[in-house]
This record gives structure tokens, C-alpha cells and sequence, in this order.
């Protein structure tokens, strides 16, 4: 035991859930480097059966041990509010000038296996999270226009209008949550739960997007309590998400240490309607279409990580969950290609100010894209399609994601105005071996 770790056991009680703590502040205290598989001993079965680790090698150990100490800093200082012998209440005060709540529990017989370890950021403020609700729109969408997104000396924020929940009607599983200071609402963050295929094998994942925090209350936690209302679904999934720009380096900071970072970026890329504004292409697809989009869709995404594979009936689901948004009038097709679009327009408003002048985009977001070999002129044509689409009810951008190794790319690349890279992680989903030749698919519902 180094010197740090008995300074830190000789404040807390030797008890079994003392002694759990002890060994998990060590770990801290030591940034991993005495992480040991046998770690896991200590868990009691139930915890042990949850925990993504379990089996993983010693420098993934490590890697997970050394992001919980970047996040949390060096635990200096243990005081003690609960005891006993099957439960205790500490405040941890660390390095970073933070102070955080630990709970554990131990099963109350010999071998006193850890049962739960939970903490939470102690505030010198009143906080409240809460999942939000359709009245809370307009809040929301207040709190996004004021929390813009800087990058360098550019700031890029979302104007959704009054009405916040537009886009997280399209998602299947979606939970949003509102964290308050002093009873003001300060910072929102929403979650969705899906299905992705990583390395061929399907995986339960919360996509977590669209957090913000006040300029004025960052820096108090919020980023993790406004996550709280997604607590829900750790019990049952594989691991979270999240998408960060590359040219971020606030977040990216937030985010330094934490584990499954892939390989390859995801961009976002946007195409100017006016210039690229074509007649018409193809039909509008019909419910009757729905096998048949599935295949396309299926044969185009099939190499990529994080795609699922569609079949009629799945897609429909997705088609029909909104219908007003995005629905079947909206897929157009033709012989060999199809493209679906969601016009958002004012619900996804995006102003980018640059030393001071400020653009105002309006766009349309590619959903679903696909063509078959040797038909990218009728997917460039059902894109100029839609530029013509959007262009003549006032929107201004259309928007496709894509990866450097997703089929497509170059003719996506050549028709856009600019392209922005984005980083992602999956904490707790490691990243398969060779994903870095393989292209990286964006549902765009969940970006």
C-alpha cells in the first residue's frame, strides 16, 4: 500500500464497507496503476454481473481507473457522515477543489461483497434535476440558444424555436433532463436508448447529445447531474455515447481520460441548396416500398460500425413514429437509389457567429441515404432534388453525415460547402479491432 492509500484508509472506519471505500479511493489515488482483475472479488455477484470490465485486460483496467481520476482529481481529505457495518456516507474533498457524496453498500455477510458505490458532486447551491416534460419546451430551447458551442474564435449555437421536443419526437427511447440551481433552470441534457452493431455484435447503448450548460453555472457539476435522469438505463445497457467536434477543446478536455474513443470521425457535412438546387428525381416512396428501402438501406450501411440492419417492418416504425416530421412522402427513390429527408427548419436553427458577424442556417437532415454500385448519379441527383425541395420553402442547407471510409464520401465531400469532424466515444462498448478501415455510421436522429 503506497503512502497516499494509508493516509486516506486511516480516515475511514474499518468496517466492510469502509474498507471497500479505502481500496476504490487507493485506485484513485494511484491513477490505476495497482488496478488488479482481482479487483472483482470484492463485488458482490450481482454488481460483479453488471460490471463491462469484468474479464478485460490489465491496461484497459488501468485506462477506466485513470479517466475516473482525471475526472474526479486526487481524493485528499475523507469525512465521514454515516457509518455502519453494512453501509456508509463519506464527503471526499479531491485535488480539483470538488467535493462529492460516496455511498457504499456491502452485503451484510462474510465475504461483505461491494453491492453498490454510487457518488455525486456536493454543491454549496440548492440543485434539482428532474426529467423534463413537453411544458418545459420552451425553457429548453432557451437554455440551448444561450450556451453556444465555441471553437476557436467561433461560436456555433442552436435556435429550436419554442419547441425543444420537434427532433426528440423522431427518436424511439428519448429522456431529457433539467438540472436547477437555487430553483432556475441552469443545464439540459437528453438520452436515447438503441441498438448499434459493433464488431458484429449488437449492443444496447444511450446515445447522450444536445447537453448544455449556462455560461454562468459551468464548472459546478451540472454536466453530470443533468445525466442523472438517465440512471435508468445503466442497469440494462452496454455503455453511452456521445459526440464531440474535434475543433472543441472545452469538451474534449471534459472528456480526456474517458475510455473507448474511436479510431475514425464522423462528419457532418453540409450542402448549400440555392447552388445546388436540381428538378425533380425519382418518386416519393409508399408503405408498399418499405422491404425494399430496408434492403438498399441494409446493402449500403452493412460494413459500417454502429449500423443495424433494417428490415421492412423496422422500418416503417421509423417512418411512422413522426409522420408529420419525417414520413414516407419524404423518402424519395429511384431505380437504384433513395434518400430521406426531415426539413427541419426553424426546429434546428443554427446561427455561427465569426468575430462577431453572425450566419443563420435553416436546414433539411439526410435521415436515411443509399445507392447501388455505380449509381452515385441518381443519389447526386435525388440530392439536387431535394437542395431545389428545400430551397423553395426558404431552407438553405441540406445536411448528410458520413465517415472518411463510408461508401459515398468523395462525392459527399465534393458537393459540400464545408464539413465539420466530430470525434465519438462509447464508454463501456470497446472499440472492435480494424474499425479504423471501416466506415463509422451517423444516424442522424441521434446527433
Amino acid at each position: 500500500m503506497s503512502d497516499k492509500q494509508e493516509a486516506l484508509a486511516r480516515q475511514i472506519p474499518d468496517t466492510p464497507p469502509g474498507r471497500r471505500l479505502a481500496w476504490w479511493l487507493g485506485r484513485i489515488a494511484d491513477n490505476g496503476d495497482s488496478a488488479d482483475p482481482a479487483d472483482f472479488d470484492f463485488y458482490a455477484p450481482s454488481l460483479r454481473a453488471q460490471e463491462p470490465l469484468l474479464g478485460a485486460s490489465i491496461e484497459a483496467l488501468r485506462e477506466a481507473w485513470r479517466g475516473q481520476a482525471t475526472r474526479l482529481g486526487e481524493p485528499l481529505t475523507v469525512a465521514v457522515e454515516r457509518s455502519s457495518e453494512s453501509e456508509l456516507v463519506a464527503v471526499v474533498a479531491t485535488s480539483k477543489g470538488r467535493r462529492f457524496v460516496f455511498t457504499v453498500a456491502t452485503e451484510p455477510d462474510p465475504p461483505h461483497g461491494l453491492t453498490s458505490l454510487r457518488y455525486e458532486r456536493k454543491h454549496e447551491f440548492q440543485l434539482d434535476v428532474r426529467e423534463a416534460t413537453a411544458s418545459d419546451a420552451s425553457v429548453l430551447a432557451d437554455i440551448e440558444r444561450r450556451c453556444p458551442i465555441v471553437m476557436g474564435d467561433t461560436s456555433v449555437w442552436f435556435d429550436r424555436g419554442a419547441d425543444y421536443m420537434t427532433g426528440p419526437r423522431l427518436m424511439e427511447d428519448c429522456t431529457i433532463g433539467l438540472a436547477s440551481v437555487d430553483g432556475v433552470p441552469a443545464a439540459v441534457s437528453c438520452g436515447a436508448e438503441r441498438l448499434v452493431l459493433v464488431g458484429g455484435a449488437v449492443k444496447k447503448m444511450v446515445t447522450v447529445s444536445h447537453l448544455r450548460v449556462l455560461p454562468e453555472h459551468q464548472r459546478k457539476g451540472l454536466w453530470g447531474a443533468a445525466n442523472r435522469v438517465l440512471e435508468k438505463y445503466w442497469d440494462h445497457v452496454d455503455g453511452s455515447q456521445a459526440y464531440i467536434s474535434v475543433d472543441n477543446a472545452g469538451m474534449q478536455h471534459g472528456f480526456e481520460g474517458t475510455p473507448d474513443k474511436w479510431p475514425q470521425i464522423v462528419q457532418r457535412a453540409e450542402l448549400d441548396c440555392t447552388a445546388l438546387a436540381g428538378p425533380m428525381a425519382g418518386r416519393p416512396a409508399t408503405r408498399a416500398d418499405a422491404d425494399e428501402i430496408a434492403r438498399r438501406l441494409t446493402a449500403f450501411h452493412r460494413a459500417e460500425e454502429l449500423f443495424v440492419p433494417y428490415d421492412g417492418a423496422g422500418l416503417a416504425r421509423r417512418v411512422e413514429r413522426a409522420p408529420d416530421l419525417y414520413g414516407w412522402d419524404n423518402i424519395w427513390m429511384t431505380d437504384s437509389a433513395v434518400v430521406g429527408v426531415w426539413a427541419a427548419g426553424a426546429a434546428l436553427r443554427t446561427v455561427t457567429e465569426i468575430a462577431g458577424a453572425q450566419t443563420v442556417t435553416m436546414p433539411g437532415v439526410v435521415l436515411d441515404y443509399a445507392f447501388a454500385p455505380a449509381a452515385e448519379a441518381e443519389f447526386e441527383a435525388l440530392l439536387r432534388a431535394w437542395c431545389g425541395r428545400l430551397a423553395s420553402v426558404g431552407l438553405d442547407t441540406l445536411v448528410i453525415y458520413t465517415s472518411p471510409a463510408s461508401t459515398g464520401h468523395a462525392l459527399i465531400a465534393t458537393l459540400a460547402r464545408s464539413v465539420g469532424d466530430f470525434f465519438t466515444w462509447t464508454p463501456g462498448i470497446p472499440v472492435p479491432p480494424g474499425a479504423e478501415r471501416r466506415g463509422l455510421y451517423t444516424d442522424a436522429i441521434y446527433f
